[in-house]
């Protein structure tokens, strides 16, 4: 959403797009599935903003 307003439709849709596809090469590359965030983190998150 800040990349649209900063460089317009067009622009936003190619930086994600590449986005999506070095995601995928890895996945492709390393034979992993894709792990946004690891768990430890994510709970570490979820307790600091009183989620958990």
């Amino acid at each position: 959403q800040r990349l649209y307003l900063k460089k317009g439709a067009k622009k936003s849709i190619i930086a994600t797009s590449r986005k999506m596809i070095e995601v995928l090469y890895a996945m492709i590359r390393t034979g992993k599935l894709f792990d946004s965030m690891p768990e430890n983190i994510l709970n570490r998150k979820l307790t600091q903003y009183g989620l958990m």
